[in-house]
């Protein structure tokens, strides 16, 4: 099988990359001719073909840690991308340890290289695409919707880049084999982030402005340009772009089949994701030609372990943590505690792996806990089970609470914040009390930040939260990793460079060996 070559600055000379996605969808084709050397000529001719390569560049939104695929990446993608909880202060995965002991170095493998280059592999699809669909004899307005969802998906890629290593390789064609492409440095944040946003933008204006049912849409591209916006404290415009989802009236909070957790099966008794009016963005699963792991990840092998500190935040059903609240008992600590809790975490007795009763131990998690959300504990799990429940990547409830936290931001806790934060604690099935009026701007930033932390847990989002609110080098140095007991083993170390990752060392090697200067690696890890 085709595999790629391990350094931007080479295969980001591949022409037509774009079709190295396609192995999965026409086999027969590669089988004729190899992807690095499909001429134009013989592509990108009809409606099929740019479908075809439309679908090849939605797959990396799935590409991580599914076993369908020796290309695949391991973890921080598609169903792997739970792990990016694990450094932050809500769970625990020996996988990510380097970043979470302050061990961070530029020859590490794992997350810290493929964030980077499978980040790099959809850019160059995303630009080859664009560059050919032109050739495409179909409908004009289709093939402006085609452009702008690509365009979306590009923008998304780069926006992971820009949070996780700051300055990045700008590139908006395909690069080819011109020797010239070996000098290429990185390029500000800032102005990465322009082209975030006029691609966002370009996205808002061409795609339909309807539900999510698979492919981006309008709404889809106003999220991430609020997350954008948000990440970049551009209050007011995260606000306004909020507030024109939610007037927009396409999506709403899910009170259906499974309530809270149904958001995250697709099938079955508590399953939800179809036609989920929540669900905005996702990597779509299809067992078994795509499958994720997440059931087996998350219990057979418990390689991720949520922490007691995550656990002990969530508060009792009066609203009171559980340090204030009489309805807390050390007793049988999982009573009475928000629904979200028990819909989140496995906890010690919970029946899971198909009717039987959780003992930690025996599971073999140190912290006491696995995780829950998006597993189908009813299922027995084996080493390759088989799971098809989407990940969601975006949906309604984010939008609400981004928008109480840039309101605030920009104006106080009026009536609006209260609202979108109200909105998301009375959810179907979670009936948490409002919180209490008249609290200042200080205290409602302390409000939203725990409303983020409750009910996105476990969805890979805490982290990227802990960086942009700096929080993230005073909160990770008094987290435990599970020992002996669950929280007494090592403290987390930050060092302050470590907001920041290191390019992988085999790119600047290499952009050495071709003379250019000009490659720098992340201050704080030459």
């Amino acid at each position: 099988m085709y595999k790629m070559k391990p350094s931007i600055l080479k295969y980001i000379l591949l022409p037509l990359l774009a079709i190295a996605g396609l192995y999965g969808c026409k086999k027969s084709f590669l089988e004729k001719t190899p992807p690095d050397q499909i001429p134009s000529d013989a592509f990108w001719k009809t409606q099929s073909d740019a479908d075809l390569a439309l679908t090849a560049i939605y797959t990396y939104l799935v590409q991580g840690y599914n076993y369908t695929s020796s290309t695949n990446t391991g973890l921080g993608f598609g169903a792997g991308a739970i792990y990016w909880e694990t450094i932050s202060d809500n769970a625990f995965s020996g996988a990510f340890a380097p970043t979470s002991t302050g061990s961070i170095e530029a020859t590490n493998a794992n997350i810290l290289q493929d964030a980077w280059q499978t980040s790099y592999r959809a850019i160059e699809a995303c630009n080859t695409f664009l560059a050919n669909i032109g050739k495409v004899n179909m409908d004009s307005k289709i093939m402006t919707r085609y452009i702008g969802e690509v365009r979306f998906l590009r923008a998304y890629h780069y926006f992971l880049l820009t949070q996780v290593y700051g300055d990045a390789v700008l590139a908006l064609k395909p690069l080819g084999k011109d020797s010239s492409n070996y000098q290429l440095s990185r390029t500000p944040k800032s102005v990465v982030t322009d082209s975030i946003i006029n691609d966002l933008n370009f996205a808002i204006a061409n795609l339909p402005d309807t539900a999510y049912a698979g492919h981006v849409v309008k709404g889809t591209a106003q999220g991430y340009l609020a997350k954008l916006y948000l990440t970049g404290q551009r209050w007011q415009e995260a606000a306004a772009t909020c507030q024109a989802i939610m007037t927009a009236n396409k999506f709403k909070l899910y009170n259906g089949n499974g309530g809270y957790r149904g958001l995250f099966l697709k099938s079955g008794v508590n399953g939800g994701q179809l036609n989920n009016p929540e669900i905005m963005f996702s990597g779509r699963y299809s067992a078994p030609a795509e499958y994720s792991p997440a059931d087996y990840l998350c219990t057979y092998s418990a390689s991720f372990q949520p922490l007691p500190n995550l656990v002990n935040d969530y508060e009792c059903i009066d609203g009171l943590p559980i340090s204030a609240s009489s309805l807390y008992s050390a007793a049988a600590p999982y009573n009475n505690r928000d629904p979200r809790l028990l819909a989140t975490i496995l906890t010690p007795g919970t029946m899971y792996k198909g009717g039987i009763p959780f003992v930690a131990s025996q599971a073999g998690s140190a912290s006491g806990f696995l995780n829950k959300k998006g597993i189908d504990s009813t299922r027995a799990t084996v080493i390759g089970t088989q799971s098809d429940q989407d990940w969601v990547y975006l949906r309604y409830a984010e939008i609400l609470l981004t928008y109480a936290e840039a309101q605030n931001e920009a104006v106080g806790p009026d009536a609006s914040v209260y609202s979108a934060v109200n909105a998301v604690r009375a959810r179907a099935g979670v009936n948490m009390p409002p919180l209490p009026l008249a609290i200042s701007q200080d205290s409602m930033r302390t409000r939203i930040r725990h409303e983020r932390r409750i009910e996105l847990a476990m969805e890979g989002q805490r982290y990227f939260d802990l960086k942009r609110w700096r929080t993230d080098r005073v909160i990770l140095p008094t987290i435990h990793d599970p020992g002996t007991t669950p929280i007494n083993g090592p403290l987390r170390t930050f060092p302050l460079r470590d907001t920041l990752w290191p390019v992988p060392q085999t790119e600047i090697d290499i952009a050495k060996s071709y003379g250019n200067g000009g490659f720098k690696q992340t201050p704080g890890y030459n």
